[in-house]
């Protein structure tokens, strides 16, 4: 529907509106559930898809992860082109609650308010959170999670910057 709508569309929106293999699966009627092999298949795909930082931290500045969990900005369509802008933005408070003092949140997907107090900040928490924003499907296939880094989104770096922001003890998030 969208590249009918924009049969001109520059590659970048174009390429956007194409349906790799996993979306095609989860893009059909809820009366065609997925077989266990298929959310397999999606899983193991997913998995191989996440790339971590190039410096290897999977926690980076949770400072500038507020910036990033907040702001919208980023490959929007403005005039048939995608406009340029500095960097994107993942707009997590769109879906989720964050910081405790904010009163107006996103209840989509699930309260991530003291989200490193209400669980042990250990390693595995880390991995999970970094690969959960990378690519949400490699824990829950069909997820209504965007993939942020498996679509090239956001960078790996800045997905370590927001599992600062949800991890960092100094961070909103985890304010009493």
């Amino acid at each position: 529907m969208v590249a009918a709508a924009y049969p001109d569309a520059p590659s970048a929106l174009a390429q956007r509106a194409r349906q790799d293999a996993e979306q095609k699966s989860c893009s059909r009627p809820y009366s065609e559930s997925l077989s266990a092999a298929e959310a397999r298949r999606i899983v193991d795909s997913a998995r191989a898809s996440i790339r971590y930082p190039a410096d290897g931290r999977l926690i980076g500045d949770w400072k500038h992860g507020e910036h990033l969990v907040r702001d919208a900005a980023g490959e929007r369509i403005r005039e048939n082109r995608v406009e340029k802008v500095k960097e994107n933005g993942a707009l997590c408070v769109n879906c989720h609650a964050l910081d405790p003092n904010d009163v107006n949140v996103g209840n989509l997907g699930p309260s991530l308010t003291h989200y490193a107090l209400q669980r042990s900040a250990s390693e595995a928490l880390i991995k999970y959170t970094y690969e959960k924003i990378y690519n949400s499907w490699a824990y829950y296939p069909c997820s209504h999670m965007p993939r942020f880094g498996r679509n090239g989104f956001l960078t790996p770096e800045q997905i370590a910057d927001v599992v600062a922001y949800l991890i960092d003890l100094r961070s909103p998030v985890n304010r009493r």
